[in-house]
């Protein structure tokens, strides 16, 4: 009875909501093509059923976690996209609990990063990101490595919620690739016990209370000072929806393939979901550079190692946005992207959300910049973009989800 209650409640108040919002949405920026912002299918169309029954546990029955992983370059390194996507998909439910989830503390790569966690950083460190094709790092889960050789290094970890509370948790995750490191983590306050995995590199700190910050620290082990740090996770008792953020500035489907660890470490986020945002810097390419199927092929084995860790992780692809090749020339690779993501979608059974065709197609990044929406690089978005962006994606989601509450009605 009381399940019953609640999606009817879910169905009455977001329903009328989503309609407004997109109609709302298709008023105030008319060159969109809402008609557009659909999942789409090629495989099966129970592609989100299992991620959308694990959504139920938590909801309904306060049990479980669901989790989400979002795969990107820049767009998702920045913050804005992910998080904001993020918080709404935590007003599914008045009581649904949101994780932060696994992230990379960027500020220790001395790169950007999201802005509502704080990381700061003591002693000297630098960054090692798969993006870059001289780099030869031993990368996890991440793709991105921090790395110092100075052993009064450290670094103060803080994160907030969006209300700028503290964000609370009782256990940190330290991804890090043990085999290099010569320097062990100690922390204040010090855990009340610990769990190492000497294999996938993942050093687990659980604390009696919850705590909002963390100072961490090394000790010299043996030899030369050096440590290399993976990922990060806070995480909370509560059952609900965790929402991981795998970002690299300038990262492509091929970036993630050099993880030695990304299986290893991957299993100890749990994929329900994997949102896959890779393809806008496989594609800025001139023609001669460009090959398609080969791009997919990457891409079929991103899936492999992703239902490695979790056989029955869904997917959802999402295009590149509009983009122009040097700020000259529209680039028309976007539609190849279309056309192998569909593909995709036939082989795994995977949704596949058009951006390139929400945003109106080929040559409408000079119409999101005009509307001061898209910055000058006519590649990444403002703030105001990148929102609009996780507008539009959280409606398609819930368009479906909708859909599969209407079937535990009848």
């Amino acid at each position: 009875m009381i399940r019953t209650f609640v999606i009817a409640f879910l169905l009455g108040a977001a329903s009328m909501q989503g309609q407004d919002h997109v109609e709302a949405l298709a008023l105030k920026y008319p060159f969109l093509d809402t008609a557009k912002n659909h999942m789409e299918y090629y495989g099966s169309e129970q592609a989100l059923k299992g991620f959308f029954n694990k959504l139920d546990q938590a909801i309904f029955d306060f049990e479980g976690k669901v989790n989400i992983v979002h795969v990107g370059g820049s767009h998702v390194q920045g913050g804005m996209l992910s998080h904001t996507l993020r918080m709404h998909l935590g007003q599914l439910a008045p009581e649904l609990n949101v994780e932060r989830g696994f992230f990379f503390p960027h500020r220790l790569a001395n790169t950007n990063m999201p802005r509502n966690i704080y990381i700061r950083k003591m002693g000297k460190w630098e960054g090692c990101r798969n993006s870059i094709p001289k780099n030869n790092c031993p990368w996890g889960f991440s793709g991105i490595d921090a790395i110092t050789y100075d052993k009064d290094a450290g670094f103060i970890l803080q994160s907030f919620m969006e209300n700028e509370k503290p964000y609370r948790f009782n256990e940190l995750r330290i991804f890090e690739h043990m085999a290099s490191s010569t320097m062990q983590p100690f922390s204040q306050p010090p855990p009340d016990s610990i769990v190492i995995d000497t294999v996938a590199g993942v050093r687990r700190w659980f604390f009696n209370e919850m705590i909002d910050s963390i100072v961490v620290h090394f000790d010299s082990v043996q030899g030369d000072p050096q440590y290399i740090l993976q990922g990060l996770q806070m995480v909370r008792p509560e059952s609900g929806l965790v929402y991981h953020a795998l970002g690299v500035n300038g990262a492509a489907t091929k970036s993630f393939l050099r993880s030695e660890n990304f299986v290893a470490q991957g299993k100890y986020v749990e994929p329900d979901l994997v949102i896959f945002g890779l393809g806008i810097n496989d594609a800025y390419k001139p023609d001669n550079a460009w090959f398609p199927e080969e791009y997919g092929a990457r891409y079929d084995t991103l899936v492999h190692w992703f239902r490695e860790i979790n056989p029955d992780c869904e997917f959802i692809f999402m295009t590149n946005n509009d983009s122009y090749y040097k700020r000259r020339l529209p680039n028309e690779h976007a539609l190849d992207v279309v056309e192998q993501m569909q593909q995709l979608s036939k082989r795994h059974n995977a949704a596949v959300w058009d951006l390139f065709g929400v945003m109106g197609g080929l040559n409408s990044i000079a119409i999101w910049e005009e509307h001061h929406l898209a910055k000058a690089d006519k590649i990444h978005f403002t703030s105001a973009g990148y929102r609009l962006n996780s507008d539009l994606l959280f409606w398609a989601i819930w368009e479906e989800y909708e859909k599969h509450l209407k079937t535990l009605q009848d």
